[in-house]
């Protein structure tokens, strides 16, 4: 192998295109099918496997609108950031819309499922910033760079405006990527009767 092999990046983020929304869907499907939270939500494994990837196609979609959804050429990984202007409270027709969306496609687990969202509401930081509400590589790709890869281009967003950047992760494991990233634990958030998840913040270098 030649050096200039060996130092090939793991992946090579970029924006994805609406036509790649389901790709990215069960890529994501995948990521997450394990998780606590999303275990915890869909607490049917075997329905989850069924429709968990309806409602990843849904947040791709409303994550799409904002240019900010990132995934590599093979669909290893996605990150879904959501930009300041995406952040602004929305009125009650939109919460209705959102709503029914969620329940067209989570079925008998839309209970649990707006709870989450209700719970992570209830927690989420005020100030102008970046959010990354989901990101996800592939199970037989973890490990190999892609998710601190798909990170890189909208933390050179946050650094060049000056913004902060702010998400919640499900396992220690991931915890543990963030902070490598510059990110800090800001609060607990727990679950009734489920797992926690961590909010973490993160500031631009002065």
């Amino acid at each position: 192998m030649s050096v200039m092999e060996q130092r090939r990046p793991v992946a090579d983020p970029r924006k994805a295109k609406e036509f790649e929304a389901r790709d990215i869907a069960e890529t994501l499907a995948a990521a997450f099918f394990d998780d606590p939270v999303i275990g915890w939500a869909w607490n049917q494994p075997s329905r989850r496997r069924e429709i968990l990837a309806d409602f990843f196609e849904l947040m791709v979609m409303e994550s799409l609108v904002y240019n900010e959804t990132y995934t590599t050429d093979d669909y290893a990984g996605a990150a879904l950031w959501l930009p300041p202007v995406a952040q602004k409270v929305p009125d009650d027709e939109q919460v209705a819309a959102f709503a029914g969306a969620v329940e067209r496609v989570t079925l008998e687990f839309a209970p649990s499922v707006l709870e989450l969202f209700s719970v992570l509401e209830d927690h989420h930081p005020h100030e102008p910033h970046y959010y990354l509400p989901i990101i996800g590589t592939r199970p037989e790709r973890q490990g190999c760079g892609i998710g601190s890869a798909l990170l890189d281009p909208v933390l050179r967003h946050c650094d060049q405006e000056k913004l902060p950047a702010y998400l919640e992760a499900t396992t220690r494991r991931n915890q543990a990527l963030y902070v490598r990233r510059g990110f800090r634990v800001i609060e607990e958030i727990p679950l009734s009767n489920g797992p926690h998840l961590w909010a973490m913040w993160r500031e631009p270098p002065s």
